[in-house]
């Protein structure tokens, strides 16, 4: 849909009309939306992350029970794991582009619908390769459905309030996805077959395809423009040999291969940029590349990853292998993450809609520091409660002042036709951040492997990751200002209706 007579439309203030960030079709029930109507709907569209995410973990504490009962070699079951980071971190931009052309309702359903298709013949798989193909369809299926979501949480909202508000709750039940999904697969290695990693997804599924219906707001006409295959096929060769080299990293190590790989990343990044100068519709539109909210919130959700994501996984196998816990206790071990999210929501939100992005940003940069600097003081004989808890609960409650504020932040000012490519921008940074903290991780562990056990490589590990924290400090001076996310004037041209 182009503008409406007459040209573009300066919105002076962008939250009174909350057409100028999402499509007209999307919005034609947003306002009408009770609170309470609201919320139920937010709820339903953070399934998408949250089964996006927790399908990660739930399958990993899985894999040694599926490779024995399919006797998978070593190498299949990790391309059991690998397929699915892959794709879902290099797909999930061109989906956003998708979303943004075909619409995010139909997407929305069709992708939930084919997840769900993909889970069960997982959970029927008869062999190794049957296995890997429908975990690819499944990430395939999450590449769309989580841009999708976010497109239509976009639509729900009218002002900074109401955003602030949609997004904590987005927030606390996505990002519960990684640590639910460690819990629930402990659930599944201690008390069912390893078939149910897979089929849990299925009841869940099936209530959210009953209540969309009732609750998705309509859809919008298929937009002019196509798709920019050579820009498409050039970032997903980009991304996809990238998050390859990084989960390949602790297999590998850091030898030619590894070396050849980053840089055939790199002419591949400049190789997209050129197709992007030169392509009539891109897949990044400039307004996109430009929007210096969207590259703060973006940059802060690569980071806060990459430092955080040790803490789930490597956190487990500690709890596992060092203190002797089973797989469903590890789990719980961690759930005070998801405890400090539920309960600084409501703090991140008021704190971003009274003084703008950067002050909660910077809280939630100070907590995950501390907790990771209090983790990395881990020794052998280190006890849960006394030494293990407090870390985890101060890096928990700096993950929702992160990502609730980037998220907010890099979706305020994008224009409507570009929601969904914003929405895959930032959440392929959080796979390949994910990715990119995991490699180092591991590398840490294998090089100090030779000499020492686990509890030896935590202490590097976390102050590791606490170091990551810097550059997103600098991040939260240099991009982000108080206007990201409050209404102000804006440049004509800048927002459309």
């Amino acid at each position: 849909m182009g503008p409406p007579p007459g040209g573009p439309i300066a919105v002076a203030d962008p939250w009174t009309n909350v057409t100028a960030l999402v499509p007209s079709g999307l919005t034609q029930r947003g306002p009408t939306l009770t609170a309470g109507r609201r919320r139920r709907l937010i709820v339903l569209l953070a399934l998408a992350p949250f089964l996006a995410n927790a399908d990660a973990g739930i399958v990993a504490l899985a894999l040694p029970d599926l490779q024995r009962d399919l006797a998978m070699t070593v190498t299949g079951v990790h391309w059991v794991t690998n397929v699915y980071v892959l794709l879902l971190g290099g797909l999930q931009i061109p989906g956003g582009r998708i979303v943004d052309i075909v619409g995010a309702r139909r997407l929305f359903l069709g992708s939930l619908v084919v997840f769900a298709l993909a889970a069960a013949a997982c959970g029927a798989a008869s062999s190794g390769g049957m296995l890997i193909t429908a975990r690819a369809v499944q990430a395939g299926a999450a590449a769309v459905l989580v841009p999708a979501a976010m497109a239509m949480v976009m639509a729900t909202v009218t002002t900074p309030a109401e955003r602030a508000r949609s997004l904590t709750l987005w927030a606390t039940i996505g990002g519960a996805g990684s640590v639910s999904g460690v819990l629930l697969g402990g659930l599944v290695v201690d008390q069912l077959d390893w078939r149910w990693a897979f089929y849990l997804n299925l009841p869940v599924i099936a209530v959210a395809l009953l209540a969309a219906p009732r609750l998705l707001p309509a859809d919008c006409a298929t937009r002019a423009g196509g798709i920019d295959l050579p820009g498409t096929l050039t970032l997903v060769a980009g991304l996809f040999t990238l998050v390859h080299t990084l989960v390949n990293i602790p297999e590998r190590g850091w030898n030619q291969i590894t070396y050849l790989a980053l840089t055939a990343t790199l002419l591949l990044g400049a190789l997209f940029l050129i197709t992007q100068a030169r392509s009539r519709h891109p897949l990044f539109p400039i307004t996109v590349l430009r929007d210096r909210g969207l590259v703060a919130g973006t940059l802060g959700v690569l980071f806060v990853s990459a430092a955080t994501a040790p803490v789930v996984f490597i956190g487990s196998l500690y709890l596992q292998q060092v203190l002797d816990f089973s797989p469903q206790a590890a789990g719980l071990a961690l759930l005070p993450m998801v405890g400090a999210v539920l309960l600084l929501g409501r703090t991140c939100r008021r704190l971003l809609t009274r003084y703008g992005p950067r002050p909660p940003y910077l809280v939630g940069c100070v907590l995950i520091a501390a907790g990771l600097l209090l983790l990395s003081g881990i020794a052998p004989g280190t006890g849960y409660l006394t030494d293990l808890l407090p870390g985890i609960v101060l890096t928990g409650a700096g993950l929702p002042f992160i990502w609730i504020t980037c998220e907010a932040t890099a979706l305020a000012s994008i224009l409507r036709k570009s929601v969904g490519i914003a929405a895959g921008i930032v959440q392929s940074a959080g796979q390949i951040g994910a990715a990119m903290g995991l490699a180092v991780a591991v590398t840490i562990c294998t090089a100090h492997g030779a000499h020492s056990g686990l509890a030896d490589t935590m202490p590097p590990i976390f102050a590791t990751a606490a170091l990551i924290m810097i550059p997103a400090l600098v991040n939260a001076l240099l991009g982000f200002r108080r206007d990201q996310t409050e209404a102000e004037p804006r440049r004509p041209g800048l927002v459309r209706q």
